[in-house]
């Protein structure tokens, strides 16, 4: 099965079973589908919105390492696999005894949550832990602002950066207000810039 518009080919060669959600989890997967969607022209960066609205609209952590969508869930599943771990019985009995949920290590440092999926699909649920090496905490509409910041400044010339872009962005796209400034740590400025 080819991938779908919002996935790039290395996203659809994450192994079965494991679940990462790259648009919420991943900012190299999301900065290649920038890209792709500004070299696809005006229709694909306005259809972006639609894409994210698997963002949601709370807080969530996003992977800001080095590792690809594909190399997160392999080595992670081989840390499973060597532990016996990584079949859906034993996993679940496993994270049951964890209280739901454990973490996983990675050597850049990034620390990994798994949970518990559905057992007739990608049961190994992973996503970034929070305030670990490697990862921000960030506003599900300050990631939707970051992302369309950079399409719009891709379309049309300029810096995503630029408070103008930005703000036009917010409007146009998202239907947001505008804001006063791009700073703080997890701020619009700081998403903007670990996008870029």
């Amino acid at each position: 099965m080819p991938p779908t518009p919002q996935e790039s080919p290395t996203d659809h060669a994450v192994p079965f079973p494991v679940l990462l959600n790259t648009w919420k989890h991943h900012a190299g997967w999301i900065r290649e589908r920038i890209t792709r969607a500004v070299s696809g022209g005006a229709a694909a960066v306005e259809a972006l919105p639609a894409e994210m609205a698997v963002v949601g609209s709370r807080l969530m952590d996003l992977y800001t390492g080095p590792f690809t969508p594909v190399e997160i869930a392999t080595r992670l599943a081989d840390q499973l696999r060597a532990a016996g771990r990584f079949e859906y019985g034993p996993l679940s009995e496993w994270l049951r005894g964890q209280g739901e949920y454990s973490m996983l290590d990675l050597p850049d440092g990034s620390k990994w949550t798994v949970r518990l999926g559905p057992a007739d699909g990608r049961y190994i649920h992973l996503h970034p832990g929070r305030w670990v090496p490697n990862t921000m905490r960030v506003n599900a509409n300050t990631l939707k602002s970051a992302v369309m910041a950079h399409a719009h400044a891709g379309l049309v010339g300029g810096d995503p950066a630029d408070l103008a872009i930005a703000n036009e962005a917010r409007r146009k796209y998202l239907g947001f207000l505008p804001v006063r400034e791009l700073t703080g740590d997890a701020g619009l400025g700081a998403v903007i810039a670990v996008l870029g």
